[in-house]
Order: C-alpha cells, then structure tokens, then sequence
C-alpha cells in the first residue's frame, strides 16, 4: 500500500483503527462464548439428582452483552437468575459439603483456547 499524503495516511489509520476496533468486539463475544462452553462442560450435575424442580444448573449458564466502557471490552459469563444464586454453594463449598472449585478450573482449563481464539480473531 503506497500511501502520498498526510490526508491519505490519516484516512487508512482511521480505518484501520474501526477495523481493529470490530476485531477486538469480536474476539471478546468469542472469548465469552468459549468460557461459557468450559463452564458448562465442568459444572457438576447432583448423581441423585436435581431436587429444585428446574434443569441442572449446567442449562443455566448464559453469557451478557459486550461492555465497552473505559475502553475495555468485556462480557459476563456466568449463570441466569433462576439458579446462578446457587452455583457458589457447590464451588466455594458448605458445612457438608467440600468445594469444587468448578468455576476457577473452568476459568484455568479455557484460557489458552480464548487466548488462542483472540489471537486468531485479532490478527491484521
């Protein structure tokens, strides 16, 4: 690409900061989704059973909308309300029960493959 002006060179810059900027809103909505797929790969589903009358709590993980505030892009990845409120008992464990860890293991497990997703979302 030859560029012959300041004007010119000013213009590919601008378009290549958008471009840059859509890449980057893409690779954080496909870095989301990979987590979510870990998450729900490790969550643990009750051998006797669920007592809630709802799905496993693994049916319930659901990621946000994309936040760009400050510059920074991100996208919560968690479980829905109808029994994310439960999700910490299992990880963070009770009085009966010893913790998990699930959701940390998740966040291990899927980070060189979210890496790699932005890495291949990102290139120029």
């Amino acid at each position: 690409m030859a560029v012959t002006g300041e004007t010119e060179l000013i213009a590919n810059l601008n378009k290549l900061e958008k471009t840059e900027e859509k890449k980057a809103r893409k690779a954080t909505r496909d870095g989301a989704k990979v987590f979510q797929e870990k998450l729900k790969e490790v969550t643990p589903v009750a051998k006797s059973g669920d007592h809630s009358g709802k799905t496993p709590l693994k049916d319930h993980t659901k990621h946000g909308n994309l936040k760009t505030s400050g510059g920074d892009y991100s996208v919560d990845v968690g479980y829905d309300k109808d029994k994310g409120w439960i999700a910490h008992f299992p990880n963070s464990g009770t009085a009966k029960q010893h913790p998990q860890h699930f959701i940390e293991k998740a966040q291990l497990q899927s980070k060189k493959e979210i890496l790699a997703k932005y890495i291949e979302d990102l290139k120029v």
